[in-house]
């Protein structure tokens, strides 16, 4: 199965025709069957396009779009349902504001072939910023399947988190896509510490894309990554791709059967203390 991971880099963000248009572009040369955006899409698009203010620091733009995007929101989902319809491919939108009652989330979509919501993952360990932006947590990961492969969404800050992983690795996960966006002054072993180590723990796939753009006078600039279990991979790296933040698109093959013989050969799951995890998931691990 061909999955991608975009980064933004060099798609227009300054009209809705021409960041379509340059999804479509990028997208279409490829024909991925999954194709990931990274964190921080909805903002940098809806700042570009003056649906959002304009703000001078990054978070500024982002207590904005958290307290008055709800409009927005709907409208980027609605487009992307489009767009997922027209590609038909499953496409993850990275994070957007979801207020439900009196609260707010970061929640992340995942839009089928059809156009629709396929999943909706919240956000279920945030920063400080985040916390200070008076956001809610979420309280459940849910899983989806993409052909053969039981899928599951990863936002933002809950890549550092190993107990994320674990529990959709223990519900049957094969595949987990991760919308991400790493400040540019970070290093690269921070954002290792978060996808790569969670699929090495769990032995599964990982699609994660990162923002190369800059937002509010904060330039983001990830590595967009493919990952795998380092047995799989050229010299045992655990990447099966990965590209610079400049490169706009990353793309690699999945493959359900590989996955398969490692989990055989090396059933690191299994040998879990099992007693302690039958809260969360009741039964042996698939």
């Amino acid at each position: 199965m061909l999955v991608a991971a975009l980064s933004l880099a060099g798609v227009d963000l300054s009209s809705i025709n021409g960041y379509i248009s340059g999804l479509i572009n990028l997208l279409t040369a490829q024909k991925p069957v999954v194709a990931v955006l990274p964190a921080h899409s909805a903002l940098a698009l809806g700042l570009g396009v003056g649906r959002l203010n304009s703000s001078n620091t990054f978070q500024e733009a982002s207590a904005y779009y958290f307290a008055e995007g709800t409009e927005w929101t709907s409208e980027f989902l609605n487009l992307h349902g489009l767009l997922a319809k027209e590609l038909q491919i499953y496409l993850v939108t990275g994070n957007v504001i979801e207020k439900d009652e009196d609260l707010s989330y970061q929640t992340c979509y995942c839009l089928n072939p059809a156009g629709q919501v396929c999943c909706a993952q919240r956000q279920t360990h945030l920063t400080r910023f985040e916390q200070d932006l008076h956001l809610s947590r979420g309280d459940k990961l849910d899983l989806f399947r993409v052909g053969n492969f039981y899928t599951g969404l990863v936002i933002g800050n809950d890549a550092r988190h190993p107990e994320v992983g674990r529990i959709m690795a223990l519900q049957g996960a094969d595949l987990l896509l991760h919308s991400g966006a790493i400040e540019g002054d970070q290093t690269c072993w921070q954002q290792a510490a978060g996808m790569w180590a969670q699929v090495q723990q769990n032995q599964l796939y990982a699609v994660e894309a990162q923002l190369s753009a800059t937002i509010a006078n904060t330039v983001f600039g990830g590595n967009p990554s493919i990952i795998a279990p380092c047995e799989t991979t050229f010299g045992n790296t655990g990447y099966l791709a990965r590209c610079n933040p400049g490169e706009p698109l990353l793309c690699a093959e999945l493959d359900k059967e590989t996955l398969s013989e490692i989990r055989n050969d090396n059933p690191l799951l299994k040998l879990l203390n099992f007693d302690a995890y039958t809260e969360i998931c009741g039964s042996e691990p698939q």
